[in-house]
């Protein structure tokens, strides 16, 4: 049955959940629900904020400019041999990543069963062979795998905001250790106005030496790239073609976003 939805303000993102609701599930974390609106269908974790969101014509298309931002990574390091992926939402990262590269092995971290349920019954994921889905907490998850990766993405936020586990020395250490030697850790920090991004970017550095950028995009979010071979040598002026080249490719106005990278 279809409910129509009261529509709530996002906090600090200056959005709302739109549409009606077509789902609602509840574990113990609380509860998981599901909106649509026209070709966009919503993930909301409770009533303050939008989680997730997917064109239903175009699912490996980032909607959101934050999702688009932490795909800079892939300027740096264009052919990565795997990928983990820390909070699976409703799994649009995957399947951007799934389009750039079918072949990608995939490790993704997800706590909540219903979350990963959900994804696929009502956001076209597909797990593929490529991809190894873990249903577990992403702290415990990096402090005991051995499989290293390229590139890893931290996506980890419940209604209210960001988890700031991501913060903790351990789990960067953590994360540091599991990086391949030229890899990079892409953290997305929903903060909430709570003042925690120069917090953030100096525990990141505190791991990672000065070997740090950082994208702030409209919705408030700020996306941390930390580089565990050194700092790379191109700067975003130089990386521009190549933006536009993968843009064109992903579908996402990278070109755009390259000239939002600041040294942090």
């Amino acid at each position: 049955m279809r409910a129509f939805l009261r529509v709530y303000k996002l906090k600090g993102f200056g959005l709302s959940i739109p549409g009606i609701e077509i789902y609602r599930g509840h574990d113990a974390w609380g509860p998981v629900r599901v909106f649509e609106d026209g070709l966009r269908r919503y993930l909301a974790f409770g009533t303050a904020a939008q989680q997730s969101c997917i064109d239903l014509l175009n699912p490996e298309t980032l909607v959101y400019e934050y999702t688009q931002a932490m795909m800079l990574a892939l300027l740096y390091h264009p052919k990565p041999s795997r990928v983990t992926l820390l909070g699976l939402g409703a799994g649009s990262l995957v399947q951007c990543l799934q389009a750039y590269d079918s072949e990608l092995p995939l490790s993704v971290v997800e706590l909540r069963p219903l979350v990963a349920e959900v994804a696929q019954q009502w956001f076209e994921l597909e797990v593929t062979p490529q991809v190894s889905l873990h249903l577990e907490d992403a702290s415990t998850y990096m402090a005991q795998t051995t499989a290293g990766s390229d590139l890893i993405f931290a996506d980890i936020y419940n209604d209210d905001g960001m988890i700031e586990s991501q913060l903790n020395a351990e789990f960067l250490r953590n994360c540091y250790r599991n990086l391949s030697r030229d890899g990079i850790l892409v953290l997305n920090l929903w903060e909430e106005g709570r003042g925690l991004h120069p917090l953030a970017m100096q525990r990141l550095r505190d791991q990672f030496g000065p070997c740090c950028m950082s994208c702030q995009v409209e919705d408030g979010n700020l996306i941390a790239f930390a580089f565990k071979g050194g700092m790379p040598q191109d700067n975003p002026r130089r990386l521009q073609p190549i933006a536009k080249k993968m843009g064109r490719q992903l579908n996402i106005p990278l070109h755009k976003l390259v000239g939002q990278l600041k040294l942090s």
